[in-house]
């Protein structure tokens, strides 16, 4: 159990908290108030994480997206801030399928799931949700972060940035692997290269882009927990090509999707989905 959840110093204020190994969190702290970013699959307690490295300081929920490896842990808190179009889809409570179905995809057999058992793990939602609109603001004290709305991987997707230190929290908008925008809960593809566009005229502003999901060793050479703001722009315009006719992908594993290589990471997209005329 101690093996679950990993957490790395990132800065003195601010930890990404790898959970199994398959999704990334982060706890970001202000003079006031500490930021979490995702709640994982709400297996490891994260009050306690917070208050471990953040004591004293009042807890502000925000989820990057409705996805059960980013909300599960929504139980643990009164109160939990999302994207208002994925607002609808935070208040589900995971079936008896559903589990059975993450836990197989995502933990049995995990070594850093031992000890752990399904019928011990509960996932849910909080108690109130309170939707999120593009350029409202969280102040941490001394510290602000700007939602973005990014409408892609889900239609409510958002981002976080911290404009005065260049911190960018994507969710699952850009992984060192391909992402999914191919899911009946996806954007089109031309309002996903859009969201995309708008984060790559952000790039001279971001120092570090923070993801949900990573590797130890990604192409670029950075560590599990970050990828380096030219990513931004890698992904903007491979999402373009696809979306203007220059790059056709390959059968993906999704049947009817396809799906493009970046130079880091890639796009899983329905090509029924594109969003522009032919």
């Amino acid at each position: 159990m101690d093996n679950l959840a990993k957490v790395y110093p990132i800065h003195d204020n601010l930890w990404a908290i790898d959970e199994a190994g398959k999704t990334l969190m982060y706890l970001y702290a202000g003079e006031k108030r500490v930021l979490l970013v995702d709640t994982g699959f709400g297996l490891t307690d994260l009050k306690a994480l917070a208050a471990s490295l953040c004591p004293g300081k009042e807890i502000i929920v925000v989820n990057t997206h409705a996805h059960g490896d980013h909300n599960s842990g929504n139980n643990q808190f009164d109160t939990v801030y999302v994207g208002r179009m994925d607002e609808p889809f935070s208040y589900r409570q995971m079936d008896e399928e559903g589990i059975r179905d993450f836990w197989e995809g995502f933990l049995q057999d995990n070594p850093r799931t031992q000890g752990v058992r399904i019928e011990d793990w509960h996932p849910g939602p909080s108690r109130q949700v309170i939707p999120l609109t593009d350029g409202d603001t969280l102040d941490l004290g001394g510290i602000t972060l700007e939602v973005l709305e990014t409408p892609g991987h889900t239609i409510g997707s958002i981002c976080l940035l911290d404009r005065t230190n260049g911190y960018l929290f994507t969710g699952d908008l850009m992984l060192t692997w391909e992402v999914w925008g191919q899911l009946e809960s996806s954007s089109a593809l031309k309002v996903y290269a859009d969201s995309l566009q708008r984060l790559a005229s952000l790039q001279d502003q971001v120092t570090e882009i923070f993801p949900a999901h990573g590797v130890p060793d990604n192409p670029f050479g950075w560590p599990l927990y970050h990828l380096p703001p030219r990513t931004l722009t890698v992904y903007a315009q491979g999402t373009q090509r696809i979306v203007d006719g220059k790059d056709v992908g390959k059968p993906y594993r999704h049947p009817g999707s396809l799906y493009v290589l970046f130079e880091i990471g890639g796009m899983a997209y329905d090509p029924k989905r594109i969003g522009v005329e032919k």
